[in-house]
């Protein structure tokens, strides 16, 4: 255990932790008292997003370790999740619920034990897993309503625009020099500018989805096809390869299920194919396109070459799953501890980046355990949200839509680490799951109200037994 740990576990550390965790507990119940709106802690994340796509580079502040906003918000949301536990019944029969939990206990023990095996480096790798389980446990517990689900609903389309306004930015800040894009971004200067990065431009195109969704249907709003052609566009102009892959997937899932409506809008979507065609050879014959041109072909060409990003990101695979499977059968079964690192050969030199594949790095750090736990989670949510019976045309674009967007996360996380929105969107799937399963459970069942055991104010119903 190094000097770091060691200041970090000493009683006065853990106490002053402690009463500092407590008063945040006390101000956010105060908050949530205050506002009695549930959708607070989903419009932290949602800001954060933001700020961490326009900060390319995160701000932290130095505490003996790095603290980023997104740990901070990360914390109130747990704390928001813990303090409503007392407003709103634990779904502790319920097995979605059960399985997320089960996930997150599986990699805070990984965490605990890394913590001591390596001290603050274990904090480090464990931050994306939490973020998402975070995030997915306040969604899934929250008991949204209509209303609160329509908030957000509109807080992720504005979201998606403030990602496309990032990006604008950057492009202009970049061209005009007010921003200098050495300093402000990695990667060479002769390589593909990507203001915004693969988290963002997935998180636009899922919205896309959705919104191309509502526009077969006709049961959006008038501007419906209008968002779905912005956002899809900003996805094919980012150039995140496996980013256009996941959402090609998620789009075609959507006309796979809106196949009956797909007649009604062949003729618009015959136009708009064909004026997207027209003006892209307009553009191409005046030498507009050709540095964009240029980027698409190199990048395509590299991708299998022994320099390029793929063939690094496969051989790490292979090399990470040869250190796991040679393992002892508790790290298979558990995984390594957080802060083990990724440490492996390529073309003779060490490198130490995440693997870039979600599925390797639970392997990595919870295991089979671990994997199958949130495999388990994710694939319940997803089936529910394909195939469920629904009430309303609300809850038809909500849970085909959370479903659609998890198909294109299980593609994405073939490429890409997850991040804490896709916990938040499985755990509303996994909430609309339980709430379904409590409907099928009491038809016409009369209710007794459930009390709070703080304030004895009623917080819900369930079926009289």
């Amino acid at each position: 255990m190094d000097a770091t740990t060691q200041d970090l576990l000493s009683p006065w550390v853990l106490a002053g932790a402690l009463a500092a965790m407590l008063v945040v507990a006390a101000l956010v119940l105060v908050f949530i008292n205050a506002t009695a709106k549930k959708v607070a802690p989903v419009a932290l994340l949602l800001a954060g997003f933001c700020l961490e796509v326009y900060f390319f580079k995160q701000p932290f502040f130095n505490l003996g370790l790095q603290v980023y906003p997104n740990d901070i918000i990360s914390v109130i949301v747990l704390l928001a999740a813990l303090v409503g536990f007392a407003y709103r019944p634990l779904p502790m029969n319920d097995s979605p619920f059960l399985l997320w939990l089960a996930f997150g206990v599986t990699m805070i023990a990984s965490f605990v034990v890394g913590l001591s095996e390596h001290g603050r480096y274990a904090g480090t790798e464990v931050r994306p897993f939490f973020y998402m389980w975070v995030a997915g446990l306040y969604c899934c517990v929250a008991g949204f309503d209509e209303k609160d689900l329509g908030r957000i609903a509109r807080w992720c389309l504005w979201t998606a625009y403030a990602l496309i306004g990032i990006a604008a930015y950057y492009y202009l800040a970049v061209e005009v020099g007010v921003v200098n894009r050495a300093e402000t971004f990695d990667g060479p200067l002769d390589g593909v500018f990507r203001p915004v990065g693969s988290h963002g431009t997935f998180f636009v195109g899922a919205v896309g989805l959705v919104q191309t969704m509502a526009w077969l249907r006709r049961t959006g709003t008038r501007l419906a096809g209008l968002h779905a052609a912005i956002f899809m566009a900003f996805v094919v102009l980012m150039q995140h390869r496996s980013v256009w892959i996941a959402v090609g997937v998620g789009l075609l899932a959507v006309f796979l299920l809106e196949r009956r409506h797909l007649p009604r809008r062949f003729a618009l979507l015959l136009g708009f194919t064909m004026a997207v065609a027209l003006a892209t050879a307009i553009a191409a014959a005046f030498g507009m396109l050709d540095s964009l041109t240029r980027d698409l072909t190199r990048s395509t060409i590299t991708m299998f070459e022994s320099e390029g990003t793929f063939a690094g990101r496969v051989d790490g695979w292979i090399r990470l799953l040869e250190q796991w499977l040679a393992a002892s059968p508790m790290t298979l079964l558990f995984g390594f501890p957080f802060g083990q690192g990724y440490t492996r050969l390529y073309n003779g030199v060490v490198i130490e980046f995440a693997p870039h594949n979600f599925f390797i790095d639970l392997l990595l750090r919870v295991g089979i355990v671990g994997t199958l736990l949130f495999l388990l989670a994710t694939l319940l949510a997803l089936l529910h949200g394909l195939f469920a019976k629904v009430i309303s045309e609300f809850d038809y674009l909500l849970a085909r839509g959370l479903g659609v967007a998890l198909v294109a996360s299980l593609v994405y996380f073939v490429a890409y680490p997850s991040y804490y929105l896709i916990g938040g969107a499985t755990g509303l799937a996994l909430a609309h799951l339980i709430a379904h399963r409590h409907r099928q459970r009491a038809p016409g069942r009369p209710l007794d109200p459930v009390r709070s055991p703080i304030t004895g104010q009623v917080i819900g119903w369930h079926a009289r037994r």
